[in-house]
């Protein structure tokens, strides 16, 4: 039997509460929380008794926006190293994600907890192909529906995921053939949002995508026919969201629905980071280096079509990160609105599908952003607590309480004071299992950063 350890003089952010605990005690035996308690707690005969006076205890974060299967299973650890103690994949082929998350989830792996969502549904079009391609699949009319979905329900997939080119008919037949079995989120393209509010979808992602038709102008909407392979694709929504009005008629009928609905909306702001931080910061980035090797296979293919350039490995290739802060400004502040009208906003990042900010830390730069629009609790919370419900794990993830998995962080620092003092990771707990984020990092594979083959 697993030693008991009790964890004293806490300062603990426990994702229920809206205020830090100080002097907390946590229990942990084996792999869950036994109790949780302000204040001294009886020490257990045989228990390890561990101080953590001056440090902050927090729940290991969820990245509920993640693909698995297009980074290296080497560098899955790196989640783990960043806090990262459960993710969601989005969009993976169906055989390796639920593979994958067998191995992680046994303990034959180390990473984080995965829930998966198998493969990408796409309509009759294609999203795009080449190796991104066996992350997607066709349900390609609405006869088709009760075979496809009825093969990813009975594989055991935690969720279902509509993407770009999915007609409206079709999401409706799908979100009314998984009857809230499991949750259904959705990439938007051809249907648009408000639509697939109205049928009864769990979730959305991307704040820049699946609610832009709701808030650009009518000449700038895309529908039917759009590609986002196209770089005009990327140059439209950036405009749009640019002169996007939040207080107008389509995006208050939006937040109205979102919050009536209690649609989850994954951010994923990290994907403009870039504009934030600016293009030679990033460069510069000591998280750079642990960019997957696959990831930066993926970069280096794309030399000759984006050119030589000392960004190479971190551009994202179709569309200019560095011209968009203006739409990430909106991105926050569309963001805030949903969050104080009594939405439900997630943290995720698109970790996998593009290879900058890499894997876990992503979570961390969506962290800075979030904080910036929502405040520091409700962003940790986006990334606990919110994401274990939207996850349907929220008795076992999310939060520090008696019964939850011990998976949890010690910080030398206070994150609520800046967001940014998560970097001051001392260790991570996944199950009661503690791991040091330095020897995580010291056996990853590292990048020979800014220098093109």
């Amino acid at each position: 039997m697993a030693q008991s350890i009790l964890f004293k003089n806490v300062r603990l952010i426990d994702s229920i509460a809206d205020q830090p605990r100080d002097c907390a005690s946590i229990l942990v035996n084996g792999e869950r929380i036994a109790a949780v308690e302000t204040g001294a707690f009886p020490e257990p005969a045989g228990a390890n008794v561990v101080d953590l006076k001056g440090q902050t205890v927090l729940p290991g974060l969820i990245d509920t926006h993640v693909h698995t299967t297009l980074m290296d299973q080497e560098c899955l650890p790196l989640f783990l190293a960043a806090g990262v103690t459960t993710a969601r994949d989005v969009g993976g082929k169906l055989e390796k994600v639920l593979r994958l998350r067998s191995d992680l989830n046994s303990g034959r792996r180390l990473g984080p907890r995965l829930f998966v969502l198998g493969p990408l549904l796409d309509g009759r079009d294609e999203s795009f192909g080449g190796e991104f391609g066996e992350i997607l699949d066709s349900v390609p009319s609405v006869d088709a529906v009760p075979d496809k979905i009825g093969h990813l329900l009975k594989s055991g997939v935690d969720g279902i995921k509509l993407y770009f080119t999915m007609p409206p008919d079709t999401a409706k037949a799908i979100i009314e053939f998984v009857d809230k079995r499991v949750p259904v989120t959705a990439h938007l393209g051809y249907t648009h949002s408000l639509d697939a509010i109205k049928f009864g979808i769990d979730g959305l992602e991307h704040m820049w995508i699946s609610p832009y038709n709701e808030f650009c102008a009518l000449n700038l909407r895309f529908g039917p026919g759009a590609s986002m392979m196209d770089h005009n694709f990327w140059t439209l929504i950036t405009k749009g969201w640019e002169e996007a009005d939040l207080q107008g008629e389509g995006a208050r009928t939006w937040f109205g629905a979102m919050v009536d609905k209690q649609v989850n909306m994954g951010t994923t702001l990290d994907l403009l980071w870039i504009a934030k931080f600016g293009s030679e910061a990033a460069q510069r980035d000591p998280d750079r280096r642990y960019v997957p090797p696959k990831a930066i296979a993926r970069q280096r293919a794309m030399i000759k079509h984006m050119g030589e350039r000392p960004d190479w490995d971190i551009h994202p290739g179709i569309y200019d990160q560095s011209n968009c802060a203006k739409a990430l400004e909106k991105h926050q502040a569309a963001t805030r609105i949903l969050h104080e009208s009594g939405g439900l906003v997630v943290g995720g990042t698109d970790c996998g599908g593009l290879s900058y900010p890499p894997p876990g830390f992503a979570l961390l730069r969506e962290i800075e952003l979030l904080a910036e629009a929502i405040g520091a609790m409700a962003a940790i919370k986006a990334v606990t607590a919110v994401a274990a419900r939207y996850l349907r794990q929220q008795e076992n993830i999310g939060s520090i309480a008696a019964g939850r998995y011990a998976d949890f962080l010690v910080v030398d620092g206070d994150p609520l004071r800046d967001p940014r003092e998560l970097r001051r990771l001392s260790t991570v707990y996944r199950g009661g299992v503690p791991y040091q984020p330095n020897a995580l990092l010291a056996a990853m594979p590292k990048s020979n950063v800014g220098q093109a083959a």
